[in-house]
């Protein structure tokens, strides 16, 4: 029986079959395009088990699974973001699918970037203070001048 079934569902098919939860995150606007045949489950995921969280291709400290196609995003960098190096990728992405560009977490940039840069953590990331961030409206956005949210070489504060 399970043979049977094994050998008549795609990949991404059998994987849903049990793992229904994920299913709507492949619908929404944004999504890596399972559904539609271009990655499979297994490109990130170890479907014969393991001890990574969730059985992803995780390499030690790192995001081996989403680094695979996103190499650009890796160092290494001079200044990197801390989040990258304690949560990785999904301190601000979603894995499957999101309703919001580049599969954020939050719709809005800004309020991404304030989970974190609204109060003094003590690491270095306090919140956005003075007149720079307060009065111009080319400041509105927090991408408008730290563009490099991933890492950099040349600026500890992510210009470019």
């Amino acid at each position: 029986m399970l043979k049977s079934l094994v050998s008549k569902l795609s990949e991404p098919q059998l994987c849903i079959s049990c793992h229904s939860e994920v299913k709507p995150d492949f619908t929404k606007a944004f999504h890596h395009k399972v559904l539609e045949g271009m990655m499979k489950c297994s490109d990130c995921h170890n479907p014969h088990g393991g001890f990574e969280l969730k059985q992803t291709r995780l390499a030690t400290g790192g995001d081996a699974a989403c680094l695979k196609c996103h190499a650009d995003k890796q160092g290494p960098f001079t200044f990197e973001h801390a989040p990258l190096k304690t949560e990785g990728c999904s301190a601000c992405h979603t894995p499957h699918g999101s309703s919001n560009p580049r599969l954020l977490k939050f719709s809005s940039v800004n309020q991404l970037c304030l989970t974190c840069h609204s109060v003094d953590h003590g690491v270095g990331a306090d919140e956005p203070a003075g007149p720079t961030h307060n009065q111009n409206a080319q400041y509105a956005s927090c991408t408008n001048c730290h563009i490099k949210i991933h890492g950099s070489r040349s600026s500890a504060v992510f210009f470019r």
